[in-house]
Parts: C-alpha cells; sequence; structure tokens
C-alpha cells in the first residue's frame, strides 16, 4: 500500500470490521451471502505479511472467507499480491476465499482485476477479483443508501466542504449503536483532518464529542483535544461545586440569624433564597442582622428574586 492509505488505515480497519455486510453487498449485490463470522489479523506463512479482517461468509451450506483489500491508489503489484494472498489463504483454511479491492481515489483509467500470466498473446493463466471504485457510490452514500460509509464521503466528493461534513454527521448519527456510532465519528474527524483545519474539525463535532469517548481508536491529535476538554470540564466542574457549597453556606448562615432574630422562617421566603447567588445571599446577611422586621427583610428578597417571580406562581 501507498503512504497515502496510512491516513486512512485505522478507519479503513474499523469499517472492514464493523460493516463487512456492506460490502459484501457493494461487491455481489445478487448474491444472497451472509456473514458468519470474523477472522482478525491473519497472519499469512510469508514474512510479515497480515490480513485484517477477512470474514467468514456463507452460501447456502458453503463456506468461503471474504478478504477485503482497500486502496486509495493503485499499485502495480496489486494483482500479484491478491493472487498470493488468496492462495495462501485457501491453503491455510482450506476454504475458497472471495476477494475484494476497493479503491477511494478517483481515476479515469482502467483498474486492473485480475493477475495473469501470458506469454506472448496467449494468457495461461488468470485469477480474477472484483473491483469497487467507491466514488461511484459516492451520491448514494449521500442520499443515505449506504450510512455506514459516510465517514468517507469527504474522500469521495471532487470539493469536500462544511455540508458534506454535515451530511456525514447527519447519517453517522442514525447509527443506533452507540460504540459503533462513536467509531464511526471518529473514523469522520480522522479522515476529515486530511481536508480540514482540525480547530474547524473541533468545533464542527463539538456536540458529538462525548460519544467520540467511546471510540476504539481516537486520532492522536483528537485525544489531546479530549484531553483538553476533560480538564477543563473538569475545572469547571470544581468551580461550579465551590460556587454551589459557598452558595448554601451563606444561606444556612442567613437562616440561622433570621431565625435566631424572629423566629419560624417562612417557606417562601426560603425559596426565594434558594435561587440567589452566593454574593447576593452575602449581602442580605448583613441586612438580617440590622432589619427591624422580617416583613421589610422579605420586601427586599421579593425585589431581588422579581425576574423568577413565575417560578413560585
Amino acid at each position: 500500500m501507498t503512504t497515502t492509505i496510512n491516513v486512512f488505515d485505522r478507519v479503513l480497519k474499523v469499517l472492514a470490521r464493523n460493516y463487512a455486510e456492506r460490502f459484501l453487498e457493494l461487491a455481489l449485490p445478487d448474491v444472497p451471502l451472509r456473514l458468519a463470522g470474523t477472522l482478525e489479523n491473519v497472519e499469512l506463512a510469508i514474512p510479515e505479511e497480515r490480513v485484517d479482517f477477512v470474514h467468514r461468509v456463507m452460501w447456502e451450506e458453503q463456506e468461503y472467507l471474504f478478504h477485503i483489500e482497500f486502496q486509495t491508489e493503485h499499485r502495480a503489484d496489486m494483482p500479484e499480491r491478491l493472487f498470493v494472498y488468496s492462495a495462501l489463504l485457501t491453503k491455510q483454511t482450506g476454504l475458497p476465499v472471495i476477494t475484494l479491492v476497493v479503491y477511494l481515489a478517483r481515476r479515469e483509467a482502467p483498474l486492473p482485476s485480475a493477475y495473469q500470466v501470458q506469454v506472448g498473446n496467449v494468457v495461461l493463466n488468470r485469477f480474477e477479483y472484483p473491483v469497487v471504485k467507491l466514488w461511484e457510490y459516492a451520491d448514494e452514500i449521500a442520499a443515505g443508501r449506504w450510512p455506514e460509509l459516510a465517514p468517507l464521503l469527504v474522500t469521495l466528493v471532487k470539493e469536500p466542504d462544511e455540508a458534506v461534513l454535515a451530511r456525514e454527521r447527519e447519517l453517522i448519527l442514525r447509527e443506533e449503536d452507540r460504540y459503533r456510532q462513536a467509531d464511526l465519528l471518529a473514523c469522520a474527524v480522522t479522515i476529515g483532518a486530511r481536508y480540514f483545519d482540525k480547530e474547524f474539525l473541533w468545533k464542527f463535532f463539538r456536540e458529538e464529542v462525548e460519544m467520540m469517548r467511546e471510540a476504539t481508536f481516537i486520532d492522536e491529535w483528537l485525544e489531546e483535544k479530549l484531553e483538553q476538554g476533560l480538564q477543563q470540564g473538569l475545572q469547571q466542574g470544581l468551580q461550579q461545586g465551590f460556587q454551589q457549597g459557598k452558595r448554601q453556606t451563606q444561606q444556612r448562615l442567613l437562616l440561622r440569624i433570621l431565625r435566631h432574630r424572629f423566629g419560624e422562617v417562612p417557606l417562601r421566603l426560603e425559596e426565594r433564597l434558594g435561587v440567589l447567588t452566593a454574593e447576593q445571599l452575602e449581602t442580605l446577611t448583613d441586612l438580617a442582622l440590622d432589619v427591624p422586621d422580617l416583613g421589610e427583610f422579605s420586601a427586599v428578597v421579593e425585589n431581588l428574586t422579581i425576574a423568577v417571580q413565575p417560578v413560585f406562581a
């Protein structure tokens, strides 16, 4: 694979793992195959070769392996590699292999779909495999036909913009499984960082930040942002807790003074005091020490809380 594919590597693995059925539909729309399981991180018996997320599929009583290979751009050795992968998987598992290549980058020239041995004009051996040009499905994905592939939209359209991101988010939020939804959101942000400013992406997906905490992977820059957000949230929470504690302490002190001077404090007055700030309560504490009677004190509180009058209506 080219270095470009590394940008998408984790994203594509997540999609291949979670949504193999969709790729089956893309590759073989008229064959009623059903997913039966997943073989993760399959090691092939050649140096440093690993195939991620090979799936088990069934057609009637026959079991197959379904191998998905992603490419941004075509490499000359791709057909040979697929031929070798298929042969080794067949040898190691004893199962026939369905190989699919999914291309992301637009290309006008024809894409090879076979590995063959040819002598002169004579083809002696030929290994064929289906090819999916994913950009050809961009309109269907945007229309909601393949919502699980929404994070890839920015790579498939000619001019990715904010409207494309908004459509991605809308489609992703249809996913009912919260863990898969988190993965899709993380995928969208990870891929989006290739086309958009990261600060813009952070703000754009701000409302989905908490959802992304459930993702099985987080890009490094996003993880830093999430950590910063967590720290800010803790600081805000501590500050809010401090202010709340200060307000409650001030309210208790004020009620003690009022009860000491005037006896029982009406419930209505307690409720009024409950909506005031710590600073307002502190001012009223000074007043409570000098006010001649509870009626005058209550009148002052009424004026302070007139903005929330409907709450006590």
